[in-house]
């Protein structure tokens, strides 16, 4: 007789990734870089390669260090993680288990989510307003930790450091983890976020390599904490999570803030010609400030299924608890092009249809 999962993972939907196009132009469902790595990444790799026989530093120490200069924090105050992922299970694992309490919004980040009902612990969902974390509300719950996504995912909007500097102070929550994986992309990133609230013991901040400085399919991703929660957590931590190649890689990256300034740019540039795109195509798009743009459609599934057909994946809002929307990722200059004759085909297609109906 096979043996029974435990009854509280029932509650738990497996997450579903983005669907890749027949072209890397054409995907973007994943909120993947379209610039891709900085060249020095595939230098660094190339070094370090022949060193992979040996295990890797297990709290990535140089890495680290160069992250805690860049942050202004000492290097004990950061976890590394085999991706932002990862880290959010340590934390459910540390401070949710056997009956904890999570408070995220409604739609929240998947891993969120399915880290808190992973350990057996109740997650308490705050619908959005006006598209955007409604911190308001989520202060009047009580629980263990309180995630705030900022800017959100999926919907790209941001609360100022001002309104979670209030939420912090206002909520009963005992740790609120603010993951910023997006905040490179944000309008104004030193001025939005939540780093400088680290210091008074209740704020951990999450960011990733995955997503500005292109390193997806490495899975490196960083805590800011208090020292107290870096110590718990490196105590449960598996001690290899992060591999030579992926720490090596991500020094790279670090060091080339030219490709970061660059990778910024298009994204900024190419999200508004996205936008415009989608507006001129009859569609309503959510102000973001990701790397993404959720865009609201009558018909969801018909709507992926056309731009699929022309080369081009989005992600449905239903796989991200949003219905009636879809969001796609800010593509490469090929990759808008793409976008936009698909939209123009369709248009071209629906008002064809139209006009064969009254003739009918």
């Amino acid at each position: 007789m096979p043996i029974a999962e435990r009854p509280w993972l029932d509650r738990i939907q497996a997450y579903r990734p983005g669907k890749h196009a027949t072209s890397p132009e054409g995907s973007m469902a994943s909120n993947e870089s379209p610039l891709g790595a900085s060249p020095a990444v595939a230098a660094a790799i190339a070094r370090t390669v022949d060193q992979v026989h040996h295990y890797p530093d297990p709290l990535a120490d140089e890495l680290r260090a160069e992250l805690a200069g860049l942050h202004g924090v000492d290097a004990d105050q950061i976890l590394i993680g085999n991706g932002s992922d990862e880290l959010i299970f340590l934390l459910a694992s540390a401070y949710l288990a056997h009956g904890g309490h999570a408070v995220c919004a409604d739609p929240a980040y998947q891993i969120d989510r399915i880290s808190t009902y992973t350990v057996n612990a109740r997650l308490t969902q705050v619908p959005l307003r006006h598209w955007a974390h409604d911190l308001e509300s989520m202060a009047d719950v009580d629980a263990d930790i309180a995630y705030v996504v900022n800017p959100h995912n999926p919907t790209g909007t941001v609360r100022s450091l001002t309104d979670i500097s209030r939420f912090v102070a206002q909520s009963p929550a005992q740790l609120v983890v603010v993951d910023e994986a997006y905040i490179d992309f944000a309008a104004n990133p030193a001025e939005q976020s939540a780093l400088p609230l680290v210091d008074g013991g209740r704020v951990a901040v999450l960011r990733t390599f995955s997503k500005i400085h292109g390193l997806a399919g490495l899975r490196v991703g960083y805590l800011v904490a208090d020292r107290s929660i870096i110590a718990t957590l490196q105590k449960i931590r598996a001690p290899f999570s992060v591999g030579s190649l992926g720490q090596a890689a991500a020094l790279a990256a670090l060091r080339d803030p030219a490709h970061k300034r660059a990778v910024r740019d298009h994204t900024l540039r190419l999200r508004t010609e996205l936008v415009r795109i989608l507006e001129q195509a009859g569609y309503t798009a959510i102000a973001s400030q990701a790397n993404f743009v959720l865009v609201e459609t009558p018909n969801e599934e018909d709507f992926v299924a056309r731009l699929f057909d022309h080369g081009v994946s989005v992600r449905p809002g239903t796989a991200l608890g949003v219905p009636g929307t879809v969001r796609i990722s800010v593509p490469s200059e090929r990759g808008l092009e793409l976008l936009k004759h698909a939209l123009e085909a369709e248009k071209t297609k629906t008002m064809s249809n139209a006009a064969a109906s009254g003739l009918a």
